[in-house]
């Protein structure tokens, strides 16, 4: 016996955002087809597996959700009213979040250890990796945690 590491790759999520305190061309909208990568540790169950892959509906319905053909605009966009109106004329799918890749990291880190808890409760989450395109990327990993 002894534990194991596992990955999932999910995406492409066609997603716009603007980091409006950015001093050049990244402060205007823009957008990319994001990917996580979802690293999880711990021992086999009954069937062999770490973690179901096909078990992650749920967390791909909430990844979709927040990610797929969305607008993510940060809580304090000096343009905030402008986001809403085209949010709310059906133009946008606005997403109040912190845009940043380091963002988008700590948004689903938090989803997807909730989501393991739930559901795989012989794993733990260890890593996050967030891609904004094929050259951009962040990534959270658990505290304490070494990954190679």
């Amino acid at each position: 016996m002894g534990i194991y590491r596992v990955m999932k790759r999910l995406g492409g999520y066609p997603c716009s955002h603007r980091q409006w305190k950015d001093d050049g061309h990244c402060s205007y909208l823009h957008g990319y087809d994001r990917f996580i990568e979802l690293t999880w540790q711990g021992e086999r169950d009954h069937r062999g597996w770490v973690v179901d892959f096909g078990g992650l509906k749920v967390l791909k319905q909430d990844f979709e959700n927040q990610f797929d053909h969305t607008t993510l605009i940060a809580h304090d966009d000096p343009h905030m009213s402008t986001w809403q109106q085209l949010h709310e004329a059906g133009a946008i799918d606005m997403r109040m979040m912190d845009p940043t890749i380091e963002g988008m990291c700590e948004w689903v880190s938090v989803v997807a250890q909730s989501f393991t808890q739930t559901y795989f409760p012989n794993a733990e989450l260890v890593k996050v990796q967030c891609f904004e395109n094929e050259k951009n990327s962040a990534s959270w990993r658990k505290s304490g945690s070494v990954h190679g």
